[in-house]
């Protein structure tokens, strides 16, 4: 099988494992609590009733963890995976809508395309790559997702769109670093914000309570069970 495809076959592995994970199947892997909290952290959906709208943004630490955790993944096969987006922000976006009447109604990718900006952390808004903008690589990798989606989500996952922004801001700032300070936001129309901050806690080490020596998020600053104020 040529490298590309096998590049390929990895990706389908670690998208399929995601989606399962997230909507409820089982899929227990334990040594992978990091990577979970990771994806929990990193996909969104409104709590508007009757919306169905879900917004993924998908960071480098996404590849990276994923690639770390499968001792049959060469360090040359995973940095041709994460040079493919590398130079990208990615977001996945699907949005409908829910009724009695109709069940689930989903907006087309032209609709999604033209609802969907992002905001980095200075207000400034950006759209959409175009596809001429767009490595053929990186299309390649997200136009072959589509079928890997249907057969995984069904209907949501024939409906999911992917959208590609930049990886720098319009200063030269990286648009969104998971592990450095800033935020950044998916707006959809409608008032509809999707925002995260960063570093992304799921990303951040864990600490030790000098006192009790419990294990603790990484963004605490005081252990919650004795008050000890953490370095």
């Amino acid at each position: 099988m040529p490298r590309f495809m096998r590049l390929k076959v990895m990706f389908f592995v670690f998208l399929a494992a995601l989606f399962f994970s997230r909507i409820g199947f089982v899929f227990a892997l334990d040594q992978r609590q990091e990577l979970n909290a990771l994806i929990q952290e990193t996909q969104k959906k409104s709590e508007r009733a009757g919306d169905m709208s879900f917004v993924w943004w998908i960071p480098q630490e996404y590849w990276e963890l994923s690639f770390t955790q499968n001792p049959t993944i060469t360090a040359d096969q995973a940095e041709k995976v994460l040079a493919v987006f590398r130079p990208y922000t990615i977001i996945a976006v699907v949005d409908g809508r829910t009724s009695s009447a109709t069940g689930i109604t989903y907006r087309g990718e032209a609709e999604v395309r033209s609802s969907v900006k992002v905001k980095d952390r200075n207000g400034n808004t950006y759209l959409p790559l175009s596809d001429n903008e767009i490595s053929v690589d990186t299309m390649s990798f997200l136009a072959a997702m589509k079928p890997v989606l249907a057969n995984v989500l069904g209907p949501m996952g024939q409906n999911m769109y992917f959208f590609v922004f930049p990886a720098q801001d319009r200063g030269g700032a990286e648009m969104a670093n998971a592990k450095q300070k800033g935020t950044f936001s998916v707006l959809l129309d409608g008032g509809r914000e999707f925002k995260w901050d960063m570093p992304l806690t799921s990303l951040i080490p864990q600490k030790i309570c000098p006192t009790c020596n419990q294990k603790l998020n990484g963004a605490y600053k005081f252990c919650p069970w004795d008050g000890t104020k953490l370095e």
